[in-house]
């Protein structure tokens, strides 16, 4: 039984996988528990927002409970109140539990989804920018307003997508 401050919530053996294998991938060496909680504060900061998708799950097997933290609990229930009639609709959930296994996988792909959009970089594919800074502290010498690199980076990179952006909407036109 979960102490104060926790709750239990049970899970078909189908959705504990899939949310390990999302753990393993993102966040290795973290408990289940633990990727739920950072997965709600990813998705109260609006880094991705949890979507439905066309999913069908199987639901056989027994329950296994997992203990979560009582707000990662209470965020489900609120998504259950705010979310419930359109679940019971697309997929025929009519209860609390199928609700959290069918809103665990919609966040799990979303937030796949998300990182499809996403560029993924090393450190080394910023020579270049690194090369472009250097260049920048030489024109500007020891003036006051020198940017810090992390600055430089800002600007010199928003920059980047403005022109890629006028770019596209000339190539469309």
């Amino acid at each position: 039984m979960p102490g104060k401050g926790y709750a239990s919530i049970g899970l078909k053996p189908a959705i504990l996988t899939k949310l390990q294998e999302t753990t393993d991938k993102n966040y290795p060496g973290m408990f289940l528990p633990s990727t739920l909680i950072i997965m709600m504060n990813e998705i109260k900061k609006g880094y991705y927002s949890v979507e439905s998708h066309n999913i069908r799950l199987d639901l056989s097997g027994n329950y296994n409970t997992i203990t979560i933290r009582d707000d990662v609990n209470q965020w489900f229930e609120t998504n259950y109140e705010y979310l419930g009639e359109e679940y019971e609709q697309k997929y025929r959930v009519k209860c609390f539990t199928k609700f959290v296994s069918y809103f665990i996988i919609n966040m799990l792909e979303s937030k796949f989804n998300s990182q499809t959009h996403a560029v993924n970089l090393k450190e080394s594919d910023f020579e270049w920018l690194k090369k472009e800074y250097q260049k920048h502290t030489m024109n500007y010498g020891n003036f006051e307003d020198k940017l810090s690199f992390e600055q430089f980076a800002d600007r010199y990179i928003n920059n980047l997508f403005e022109k890629m952006n006028n770019v596209k909407k000339i190539l469309t036109m």
